[in-house]
């Protein structure tokens, strides 16, 4: 079963304050809440026009090893904060989002392609595994 998170609208509306984390580190995304407040921290990211082909390339290794998948879960996790332009700008002034590319568009839809990619792969990886385990007819 997969994580819901709001879009950045939504916990802006819901009075959840959203700053950078003090590290650039996937791992430093925290959530503090009290009876009054609540924050979200979440580290820096830049985008420009390698960051595409980096972040397919390091969602094949994670999927090709056995290491832990963090880079796969901060993806999807920035694609839920990531559903409108809006989203892309509130995310540059907080300082999080770098954005690189010519338009906040561009960046919106480029979160939305590599999540994309990044839920499918598993997906067609055990497929293929279980096709290469089942015995084979033709021998």
């Amino acid at each position: 079963m997969m994580a819901s998170f709001k879009n950045m609208k939504e916990l802006m509306d819901a009075r959840i304050r959203i700053e950078r984390s003090p590290t650039s580190h996937l791992r430093d995304i925290s959530f503090r809440a009290n009876s009054i407040t609540a924050c979200l921290r979440i580290p820096p990211i830049t985008i420009d026009s390698s960051t595409k082909a980096m972040f397919l390339n390091l969602i094949t290794y994670k999927l090709s090893s056995d290491v832990e998948r963090d880079f796969i879960s901060y993806l999807r996790f920035l694609d839920s904060l990531i559903d409108h332009v809006d989203d892309i700008r509130e995310l540059q002034s907080i300082g999080i989002l770098q954005n690189n590319l010519d338009t906040h568009k561009e960046v919106t839809i480029f979160f939305n392609t590599i999540s994309k990619l990044g839920i499918k792969l598993p997906r067609l990886q055990r497929r293929e595994s279980e096709n290469s385990e089942a015995p084979s007819e033709s021998l």
